[in-house]
């Protein structure tokens, strides 16, 4: 029992030692100012978020005296304008406001709209989760709206709060960091169509594609050389 045992430490001692010597090594080139260029490094603690924002919330259904029926649909496509601070390592908060125009088939009730936001959650290197809360101000609101692509009374979804859980995932690129997150909402609104006039939780989805910037990162370079 003890013959072979024996046999397998004394053939690992020298691979403990050999990384022993490469954890000690990478620990004087840190010491030292030396970083591996192959690590990837953690978020910077200031940061600009510029992303592309889309959301997507489903309806209610209307018909007119024709026998004609749809389904209304509510899709904002968003400029999002974030800052984010990341602390205590692996902790992030950012506030952030978007605004944009529905490009679903309730755009003549609804064709603008602004949204402040707030969330904050974990962010590693590569995979962020955060949840947070946003509001929704459609403007200007006009219910039973017609156009000439959608003549049927259109709804409108007024007073939109959401409490919101973000998935991202971020990879740098030269100086900056592309990024991505898929966001699911619970939605509590107003909807308003016709003879509906009820407040009610709605499931909305959003896809968001953007880019991250540091802030105060080419003094942080002065300040390491």
């Amino acid at each position: 029992m003890l013959g072979p045992l024996l046999g397998v430490l004394i053939a690992s001692a020298p691979t403990l030692a050999s990384a022993r010597e490469q954890r000690a090594s990478k620990q004087e080139l840190t010491e030292s100012g030396i970083e591996d260029p192959r690590r990837r490094e953690l978020p910077s603690r200031h940061r600009l978020r510029l992303v592309l924002h889309a959301d997507y919330v489903r309806l209610s259904k209307a018909c007119n005296g024709a026998g004609e029926c749809r389904r209304f649909h509510y899709a904002p496509l968003m400029l999002d304008f974030g800052y984010q601070l990341q602390f205590l390592k692996y902790l992030m908060f950012r506030p952030s406001v978007a605004a944009g125009a529905n490009v679903a088939n309730s755009r003549n009730a609804m064709p603008a709209m602004l949204k402040p936001a707030l969330k904050a959650g974990f962010q590693h290197r590569l995979f962020g989760l955060a949840l947070g809360y946003s509001y929704t101000w459609p403007f200007p609101a006009t219910i039973d709206a017609t156009g000439n692509a959608v003549p049927i009374g259109q709804p409108v979804l007024w007073n939109q709060h959401a409490f919101d859980a973000e998935v991202s995932f971020t990879s740098r690129i030269d100086r900056t960091a592309i990024t991505f997150a898929i966001t699911t909402s619970a939605v509590n609104a107003n909807l308003l169509h016709f003879d509906i006039d009820k407040t009610r939780w709605f499931f909305r989805l959003g896809l968001t594609g953007g880019v991250f910037f540091d802030v105060g990162k080419n003094r942080k370079r002065k300040r390491k050389r």
